[in-house]
């Protein structure tokens, strides 16, 4: 028999209550973030502006020996951060991890750039000119084409990574002229 449920009057309940749900994926969001936390190393963890409790537990969780003893220093992590200032440790977390994040996008980039390179040839080779004066247009031209043949007779990319190298190379002599 299913019991009939009585509805409140709402004159005792707050407005905006949060449902048990919500509160589970935010500790799920705070234990995520101290997770990151655990992931930096010492000595950049210290530059973090992290309340003193938060930052032993995090110490601590690296000289744990066992995975269940990490996991949960990890919760005790995240019930610590719910007394922290989210927003600014998860923005400081960001922060460090914003050089890392543009190399991986130059990266990614630079590798679309080659894959273009081989299979449109000459008219890429025009924009690497345009972005990087300095490059070498014979050598650019060379490369595109050992690394084509190579492809085409089933050999390894010795020549393929050349090229992404030689690309490579040529960013980091100087920005690009054109964002």
């Amino acid at each position: 028999m299913a019991r009939a449920r009585r509805r409140d009057s709402g004159a005792d309940v707050p407005e905006e209550e949060v449902s048990r749900s919500q509160r589970k994926r935010e500790s799920t969001a705070m234990q995520k973030l101290g997770e990151r936390l655990t992931r930096i190393g010492e000595a950049r963890l210290r530059t973090l502006d992290l309340p003193p409790d938060l930052m032993a537990a995090v110490l601590e969780w690296h000289g744990l020996p066992t995975h269940e003893a990490r996991r949960r220093q990890l919760q005790f992590i995240g019930r610590l951060m719910r007394e922290a200032d989210v927003d600014a440790v998860s923005e400081a977390v960001d922060a460090l991890d914003a050089p890392h994040r543009v190399s991986t996008e130059a990266f990614h980039e630079l590798e679309v750039l080659r894959d273009r390179l081989m299979e449109e040839g000459p008219v890429v080779v025009d924009e690497i000119l345009a972005l990087w004066p300095h490059a070498d247009r014979q050598q650019l031209r060379q490369m595109v084409r050992n690394a084509q043949a190579e492809r085409a007779a089933g050999k390894p990319p010795r020549n393929f990574r050349a090229l992404f190298r030689l690309l490579r190379d040529i960013s980091e002599a100087a920005p690009p002229l054109v964002a």
